[in-house]
């Protein structure tokens, strides 16, 4: 990214692209005044909420810029964080510059994280074209919840 945004810039530009996202597949969502640990609630347009063919889904917005070791530049990950006792049904984690986002369940992005401290979990991966590292850890192993895969199955767009 060329300018310097704050962790706050960074947090509202991923919360205004998810809701880009969801927008443009037809489902609606809206912030929360005060940050509960859910940032969004979403559902389908209305008429098929009414008709009882999708259901609100609370979503935490988690936002990440791409990190490198300064002795290996090429080495390049995501990271994103969460408490262990959030609210929200899904986590939409946010790549910020390549503009994709992924939304896993809560309890799964707390299965498959590392646990930071006694009440936090962290999610990462090295993002594609790093060739050293984990094999676990790779951005290929998360498909299953990329926006494009996890959204219709979610929403019931099908």
């Amino acid at each position: 990214m060329s300018t310097k945004l704050s962790t706050q810039q960074i947090g509202r530009c991923g919360e205004l692209f998810v809701q880009y996202i969801l927008l443009k597949h037809g489902i609606e969502s809206a912030p929360l005044t005060t940050d509960p640990g859910i940032d969004l609630v979403a559902f389908p347009n209305v008429r098929a909420f009414l008709g009882k063919r999708g259901k609100p889904v609370t979503i935490q917005v988690k936002t990440s810029t791409h990190r490198s070791e300064a002795s290996d530049p090429m080495c390049k990950w995501l990271l994103w964080e969460i408490s262990n006792d959030c609210p929200a049904d899904y986590i939409a984690a946010v790549d910020l510059e390549r503009q994709r986002f992924w939304l896993i369940g809560t309890k799964e992005f707390i299965q498959k994280a590392t646990h930071a401290a006694e009440q936090r979990s962290r999610l990462w991966w090295y993002t594609p074209g790093y060739e050293g590292g984990v094999t676990k850890k790779r951005e290929e192993k998360f498909v299953e919840y990329e926006m494009d895969v996890a959204m219709p199955r979610l929403f019931c767009l099908e």
